[in-house]
Formats: structure tokens, C-alpha cells, sequence
């Protein structure tokens, strides 16, 4: 193991160079972020590291770092929560569309029959996702109520 010198000339203790060598520095967190963002991009690893400018091993060793992981986790939760919000824009489009084909009279029947049926297993599965959100919410108040 090399030994660091303390700027008073002594060595830095093992649990002091440790902490020297992994301190999270402003360029870390860059490089952190290129990588996060070349993994959502939809890289594989080892592309994703690549494009980041950081050797497959670096970042190999950035990914199991618990700031990484709770970074990257972060910036999926972000990326979900805009896919999700630009689906909520365009919903009332959506079922216009699938109206609009069950009352298409030139439409086929098979194909009335898909719109009618995908619309209704998306209306039960919103309901059931609403219901699953009311329990939890409960359950979290009941909770928060007994301590």
C-alpha cells in the first residue's frame, strides 16, 4: 500500500487515506452523471462507461458505491415519473382514439373489438392501482397513528 504524507510530514493513517483516496469530489459527481446518463440512454455497461470516458474497472467500481447507486436510482425514478407524466398528457387522446375505432363504422370488427378491450383492461387496471393507493395510504396513516 503507498503511503501518503500529511502536509506536517507525518503519514496519513489507513483510515485517513482511505477516506483521502474515496472522497467525492465535483469531478466524480461529473463523471457519475455521464455515466448514470449513458446508462439511461439505454447503453450497455461497458458502452455507457465508454461514453462516460471512464476504463470499464472505473466504472465498475463507481457503480458500487452507495452514492452512485441512490444517484442512479434517483435519476430513474425522474426519467418514469416524465414518461409516466407525458403519458397523463396525451391520456384523453388515447381514449378519444379508442371511441373513435369503436364507433368507426368502417372499422373491422376485430378491430373494435381490441380497442373495446384494451380500453377496458386499462380502466380496471387504473381503478385497481387507485384502490392499491388508497389501502397503502391507509395503512401508512394507521401506522403513523399507533406510534
Amino acid at each position: 500500500m503507498l503511503q501518503r504524507r500529511a502536509k506536517d510530514g507525518g503519514r496519513m493513517s489507513p483510515t485517513s487515506e482511505t477516506a483521502a483516496r474515496h472522497a467525492v469530489t465535483h469531478s466524480t459527481r461529473a463523471r457519475d452523471g455521464l455515466l448514470i446518463g449513458a446508462l439511461l440512454a439505454g447503453n450497455t455497461f461497458e458502452k455507457a462507461a465508454l461514453s462516460a470516458g471512464v476504463c470499464r474497472r472505473t466504472a465498475y467500481r463507481m457503480r458500487r458505491s452507495a452514492e452512485f447507486q441512490r444517484t442512479y436510482q434517483s435519476a430513474k425514478d425522474e426519467l418514469i415519473s416524465a414518461a409516466v407524466s407525458a403519458l397523463h398528457s396525451s391520456a384523453l387522446l388515447f381514449v378519444t382514439t379508442l371511441a373513435a375505432v369503436c364507433q368507426d363504422p368502417k372499422a373491422r370488427g376485430s378491430e373494435k373489438a381490441q380497442a373495446a378491450d384494451r380500453g377496458l383492461s386499462q380502466l380496471f387496471r387504473a381503478r385497481e392501482l387507485y384502490e392499491l393507493e388508497a389501502r397503502v395510504a391507509a395503512l401508512e396513516a394507521d401506522r403513523k397513528g399507533g406510534k
